[in-house]
């Protein structure tokens, strides 16, 4: 049987003087959406009130707070989230890439959050280039979808981006060409070079330090960063499925629930 509200119980036991320990490095947002976590369903940010008409019995409920972090909401924003993006995607053999970067280039987007948003950008850029390289008359342009992750498996700051691409794509003239063959020794090296020109661009400071890094990465990794594809995904539904697993879902599955009170990980 799982435990529900096991999560919420130890942040509601301990968050405030966590917080306390760790004030001025906890950003805004977490905050937020730990505040609205810890009084999800509280009757007093509103409730919703049945009355049985026989007996007379009144029952309140009170509104979720929608947030991802919340184990429950969470969960039920993911499904919801999968079952819309089902309904966009194109029918077509899609998928599942992880594009990396190297742990020398990790700080900087520490340092600056916005600079986030250049991965799926440069990624999908480095994607679509390819594509459109094997027919420049028909210039062919796939169907991506983008994840932002921020950290790794050791839960340590490492932001790399999971995609979901078909295999294939619409052209100038053709509807569809099909394409199982994607190159990943030519993504490795254009992921590279886009992204790394375009964190030069965008840095604010240090860009004297960051030239020398960028010529030290060069010489290092000659074969480009590292990207990784894990195989076809045969359905829209499954490609759908599985994209939510890395995006609406939320921060602590309810299961682990579970396993932290039998086994106490």
């Amino acid at each position: 049987m799982i435990m529900q509200g096991v999560i919420k119980q130890i942040f509601v036991d301990n968050w405030e003087k966590f917080s306390e320990i760790y004030k001025g490095k906890i950003r805004a947002n977490i905050s937020r959406e730990v505040d609205k976590m810890i009084n999800c369903k509280s009757l007093d940010n509103g409730f919703i009130e049945f009355k049985c008409e026989n007996c007379g019995h009144i029952k309140r409920v009170g509104f979720s707070c929608k947030s991802r972090f919340c184990t429950s909401c969470g969960k039920k924003k993911s499904e919801e989230w999968s079952d819309e993006m089902v309904a966009r995607l194109i029918n077509s053999k899609h998928r599942h890439m992880v594009f990396t970067i190297p742990q020398e280039l990790r700080i900087y987007f520490a340092r600056d959050r916005k600079l986030l948003s250049l991965l799926p950008k440069c990624s999908a850029k480095a994607i679509m280039s390819w594509f459109r390289d094997l027919n420049k008359k028909e210039c062919f342009t796939p169907g991506i979808i983008s994840v932002i992750h921020t950290f790794g498996r050791d839960l340590k700051w490492n932001p790399h981006v999971h995609l979901i691409v078909t295999e294939g794509g619409a052209g100038e003239i053709t509807i569809w060409r099909n394409t199982k063959h994607i190159n990943y020794t030519a993504l490795r090296k254009r992921w590279q070079k886009i992204l790394l020109d375009e964190i030069g661009i965008n840095l604010k400071s240090g860009k004297k330090e960051f030239k020398k890094l960028k010529n030290k990465l060069y010489k290092r990794l000659e074969n480009g960063f590292y990207v990784y594809g894990k195989g076809e995904i045969k359905t829209a539904k499954q490609a759908g499925k599985y994209v939510g697993r890395y995006t609406a879902r939320p921060a602590i599955a309810q299961c682990h629930q579970f396993n932290i009170q039998k086994y106490g990980i």
